[in-house]
């Protein structure tokens, strides 16, 4: 189809030219001679070079040894050596006293760890309202994994009216601090 559209365009192209030229007569066998090198030196510049194409080569797969892998075998859930329970209180959160009266605050709690506390260990004060209270009580027996302790601390209300609110936490004879309980009365 190309070829075709260029014959044609170079012989409309001659033909024109021809018409602006003096007349002179010119052989068939010139003139086809002339068209064909004409075509042919189209043909030449209009066609594209021919790149080469590149062929990818591959490298060669190198595949790993899997792994072995490793079997995990389920354990029981780990429980913290050093665990308190909340179990019970006297004195409520709210409890009203008078400035100054004196009262005794409780709690039970449960040794849900997996170490025995001895009687080294105590229950001391942390932060807020010490309410008269000493630095720390001992407990008063050994308590093992499972079983339950009533700890006692004596206190007194302030002489000022007001909410208060002491915490207080268990501590191992090493300094070892764990679980947290508090007292809060109203002073009226």
């Amino acid at each position: 189809m190309k070829k075709t559209t260029i014959l044609v365009a170079v012989l409309i192209a001659l033909t024109v030219s021809s018409c602006n030229f003096p007349f002179t007569a010119v052989s068939e066998d010139s003139l086809a001679t002339s068209v064909a090198q004409t075509v042919e030196a189209m043909e030449n510049t209009m066609q594209q070079p021919t790149l080469p194409i590149p062929v990818a080569t591959l490298a060669p797969v190198v595949t790993a040894e899997p792994l072995p892998t490793a079997t995990v075998k389920p354990t029981e859930p780990a429980i913290p050596c050093l665990f308190a329970a909340f179990v019970s209180e006297t004195i409520p959160d709210g409890t009203k006293f008078s400035p100054g009266e004196n009262f005794t605050k409780s709690w039970t709690l449960k040794n849900t760890g997996t170490c025995d506390w001895n009687t080294d260990y105590r229950i001391s004060f942390k932060s807020g309202d010490k309410l008269g209270a000493a630095d720390f009580v001992k407990i008063s027996e050994e308590t093992d994994p499972g079983e339950t302790i009533k700890i006692s601390v004596d206190m007194v209300a302030p002489d000022k009216a007001g909410k208060y609110k002491g915490f207080w936490q268990m501590e191992t004879n090493k300094g070892v601090k764990f679980g947290q309980v508090w007292v809060q009365i109203v002073v009226e």
